[in-house]
């Protein structure tokens, strides 16, 4: 690994975004499936234009995306992917500065800023980085004034956890052509060390890289949700061509 500037000391996955055509078929499955609820609605508007619920699995946050206009970037995502998917991986650390400073050492461009301010509330800041400089999938590095704070789930959520199938995401599953080059990229910027088993460290989590046909596209294809019941670990769900993994 390069040497690059000291990373953010605390990341860990705080929320992951799936996008579709259309919100409610998903949504509502996902609710029935999971028993979970969604707790934050974002109103559309520029440069993203797009419709979204955020839901709460325990202090993480699953979010479904659907274009609101042709020129979006979730549309222009659903054309390349050829359908719905996971697409947006949401990081929190504890300095974005150290996080920012590190990523661009790394060659990664960020694409959004989102500067420090007030948002629903919660006083937070996101970079969002250029996936062909990451590759794998979109990723935020996000920060929050207040470590357990959120500002993207809206001010209601702590209040809507329901946690009796899951109580939280712990890891998400890329699948690529070349998924080593992916994980070394992503141990690249992040600055965490893949561990024996190919698997990418993080605070309450980890990221697994997985191999894919050939000719695929990048793509996050599955999300791992602690089971409430030990007993259901194992069980699997697919929802908007992503597997949902209980562990």
């Amino acid at each position: 690994m390069r040497d690059l500037p000291e990373a953010a000391k605390k990341i860990r996955i705080r929320q992951i975004a799936i996008c579709t055509e259309d919100i409610w078929p998903v949504e509502s499955t996902i609710a029935r499936d999971l028993e979970v609820a969604s707790v934050h609605r974002d109103k559309p508007g520029a440069p993203i234009w797009m419709f979204n619920s955020v839901i709460a699995v325990g202090h993480t946050f699953l979010e479904i995306l659907q274009p609101e206009r042709p020129s979006a970037p979730t549309q222009k995502f659903l054309d390349k992917q050829g359908g719905a998917g996971g697409y947006m991986l949401l990081l929190q650390v504890d300095d974005i500065d150290a996080a920012r400073n590190r990523a661009e050492a790394a060659g990664v461009r960020v694409v959004m800023d989102m500067p420090k301010r007030s948002y629903h509330g919660t006083t937070g800041a996101a970079i969002h980085l250029h996936p062909g400089d990451t590759g794998g999938v979109l990723t935020s590095f996000d920060w929050m004034e207040e470590w357990d704070s959120w500002a993207w789930g809206g001010q209601a959520w702590p209040w809507h956890q329901r946690t009796d199938v899951v109580s939280g995401i712990v890891g998400a599953e890329i699948t690529s052509a070349n998924p080593q080059k992916v994980a070394n990229r992503f141990a690249e910027f992040i600055g965490r060390d893949l561990d024996d088993d190919g698997l990418l460290q993080l605070d309450e989590g980890y990221l697994s890289f997985i191999q894919g046909a050939e000719d695929a596209r990048d793509r996050l294809t599955a999300i791992y949700m602690r089971a409430s019941d030990r007993a259901r670990a194992g069980e699997t769900f697919e929802f908007a061509r992503t597997t949902i993994r209980l562990v």
